[in-house]
């Protein structure tokens, strides 16, 4: 079962009472650089994600468990990485942990760092076909056993009728069987996909603008030279 909160619909209580849950979010974060504009709607984004949290927690009780993607370890190692990588993510978390919810171990080091590094390696602009097929097979390996770790942990930590909190950059993520998942996608994270996609465009435009007032310069440019060769020489010397 996989429902999606603040877009499609809500569960009802019942249908969550004493099984185990996950209230999977995306994890967004502006880089420093960003407009206000843009920090301001992802800060409007992690409100509205608290939200709906807050409303399923009314429901079926605290969150006791969070998990998050990308990041290694477990306890306060998670938390201060967590704050670095996202602070929206951060902020709302801390009255659950002050509450009682744990970061638990959602990657393992060595294996997402063969993750990484098989990836980067098929990315570099291979020639050999045998060698891509070996890298392909090594990160096929290795994401199979990522999953498997993610899924595992999950199994292992979650206990019965409690809920957790899975920040991730895939909402499709595969659940342990026996885990509802509930997809926290409120309006507001369309929001932020159009604004970035908008400005996405508008800077593809001025770089193409731009480029075209090159084109043109220089076209203007080459055949004001070919006009200065053409002019006849008439032989008598004028000042510069």
């Amino acid at each position: 079962m996989s429902d999606e909160i603040g877009k499609i619909q809500k569960p009802s209580s019942k249908d969550m009472i004493g099984k185990r849950k996950a209230f999977v979010c995306v994890l967004l974060q502006a880089p420093p650089e960003a407009s206000k504009d843009l920090h301001d709607l992802i800060q409007k984004y992690w409100e509205a994600v608290d939200s709906n949290i807050t409303n399923l927690e009314e429901k079926t009780g605290v969150v006791k468990r969070i998990f998050i993607e990308g990041i290694p370890g477990k306890g306060e190692d998670v938390s201060i990485s967590l704050k670095e990588a996202s602070l929206g993510a951060w902020n709302i978390l801390q009255d659950r942990v002050s509450s009682g919810a744990q970061f638990e171990e959602f990657e393992n080091l060595e294996i997402l760092q063969k993750v990484i590094d098989w990836s980067k390696c098929l990315n570099v602009g291979l020639t050999n076909r045998s060698v891509a097929e070996k890298i392909s097979e090594e990160l096929k390996k290795e994401s199979e056993s990522r999953i498997n770790h993610i899924n595992k942990s999950i199994d292992e930590n979650l206990g019965d009728g409690e809920a957790c909190i899975i920040f991730t950059g895939n909402q499709e993520i595969e659940l342990p069987e026996g885990v509802e998942k509930f997809i926290i996608s409120p309006p507001e994270l369309d929001t932020v996909a159009q604004w970035v996609k908008n400005a996405q465009a508008a800077m593809e435009a001025q770089m193409k603008e731009q480029f075209e007032a090159q084109q043109r310069a220089s076209q203007q440019n080459s055949e004001g030279g070919e006009s200065d060769q053409n002019k006849p020489d008439s032989g008598i010397w004028t000042p510069n």
